[in-house]
């Protein structure tokens, strides 16, 4: 176990302050809802926003609203690397998975493959493509969720120019790019409906909680009217979550977070699959804490390009096949650094030694969706080898506002003696 300074994989962070005009809100009540939602609406170009306790909630009340206005579709497609909370979210509203292989250089779909699904019989032998042809098997599809994951960018408009039915509506998972733009355009409003998460590693952290954009009316409606049953959080809840935000506050800073890690039942660092989650409006307190928050967005973005930009240098120079970086738009908003370590070996090194030396590089998701055990025997046929690479080869690093450029030279320090030994 080490006792030290240690950081945390990513880190949006939260300051007493935060924390006391998050108090101060639970007295204006709807009032700070209100002003959050507006300031939202405005910062992103949407007609209709929501906000909710997480970006899971956020998701399974979406694919809800869906499934309300289709009734006859029930079939989500996803990349069959990402996020766990996704496929969680799907199941919670009780709605079938369809996985798509990656792109190897980029975290995106692999298209090919997505326009396969899509469109099926194009793709049969002696019968002409036509992207614009309703397919039979293509009628249970609901929905698309592309995913920028780490932050970097799905190329949402090449993915439009594959869809050939109307009702097959983009839900773009924006949970980690809170901020990010793409060919000049907030990540966030590319797709039909888009949602952001506000948990503890994401660019924007309120606790927890979620935000829905959309400029769709007949989308709106529809989650306007589930809100309507769903409950807000209790006193015991909100209890708890202030308390959470004081523990947030003092033990992601480096000095500190050791502790936590430290202990085991906390499952820091855990990918869990979990559908069984609660559903909440959001509070006023998680509205205050995020109080600023345009002003917040920028400057983390700040203390992340510069560490990006430093670390990504430093992985080029390497000049080594064995690390590569995950291909990504010029100027990238990233929670954390994904790179891609070939050699086994190299991997576990890097890993452990960071363990040791409290650095914060960690792996990503630990299996392709197919492989989470409770999915299983759903895929039991099927088969996404570059998800399967990608969990097997991704580590990231930390390029959160923690991270101090001493920091930055111990991993570079890391990473390059490592590099040099296996070589």
């Amino acid at each position: 176990m080490r006792i030290g300074r240690t950081l945390p994989p990513a880190a949006a962070p939260i300051r007493l302050r935060d924390i006391l005009s998050g108090i101060s809100a639970l007295h204006h009540g709807q009032q700070e809802l209100t002003r959050f939602k507006a300031g939202l609406k405005d910062y992103f170009g949407a007609e209709h926003c929501f906000l909710v306790s997480s970006g899971k909630a956020a998701l399974t009340l979406i694919l809800k609203a869906l499934k309300e206005l289709h009734p006859n579709k029930d079939r989500v497609i996803i990349p069959a690397y990402t996020c766990y909370s996704v496929p969680s979210a799907i199941v919670r509203a009780g709605l079938n998975i369809q996985l798509c292989d990656m792109d190897p250089g980029t975290l995106d779909f692999d298209y090919n493959q997505l326009s396969k699904l899509l469109h099926p019989l194009t793709h049969k032998p002696n019968k002409p493509k036509q992207l614009n042809e309703l397919d039979e098997p293509n009628k249970r599809f609901l929905a698309v969720i592309p995913a920028h994951l780490f932050g970097i960018p799905s190329d949402i408009d090449h993915l439009r120019s594959l869809m050939g039915d109307a009702e097959v509506v983009i839900v773009e998972d924006a949970a980690q790019a809170m901020g990010g733009r793409w060919k000049n355009k907030k990540l966030g409003t590319f797709g039909d409906v888009g949602f952001f998460s506000l948990g503890r590693g994401k660019a924007l952290s309120t606790v927890e909680g979620g935000i829905i954009l959309t400029n769709r009316d007949d989308i709106a409606q529809k989650i306007s009217a589930l809100l309507t049953h769903i409950p807000g959080y209790n006193n015991l809840e909100l209890f708890n979550l202030v308390i959470e935000a004081i523990l947030l506050s003092l033990f992601m800073r480096p000095t500190l977070f050791w502790l936590p890690k430290s202990l085991p039942f906390l499952s820091l660092g855990a990918t869990i699959y979990d559908p069984d989650f609660n559903i909440r409006r959001m509070s006023p307190f998680q509205a205050g804490v995020a109080r600023n928050w345009k002003t917040k967005i920028e400057r983390f973005q700040k203390a992340r390009k510069g560490h990006l930009n430093a670390l990504s240098t430093l992985v080029h120079n390497l000049k080594t096949h064995e690390l590569s970086t995950i291909n990504h738009h010029p100027d990238p908003d990233l929670i954390r650094f994904p790179i891609r370590v070939v050699d086994t070996s190299l991997r576990k090194s890097i890993l452990r030694q960071s363990g040791q030396e409290g650095l914060g590089i960690m792996p990503g998701y630990p299996d392709s969706i197919n492989g989470i055990s409770a999915l299983r025997n759903a895929f039991a046929e099927q088969q996404f080898p570059v998800a399967k690479q990608y969990s097997q080869q991704l580590v990231t690093l930390p390029i959160h506002p923690f991270v101090s450029k001493k920091d930055r030279i111990e991993i570079t320090e890391l990473i390059g003696e490592i590099a040099q030994e296996t070589q």
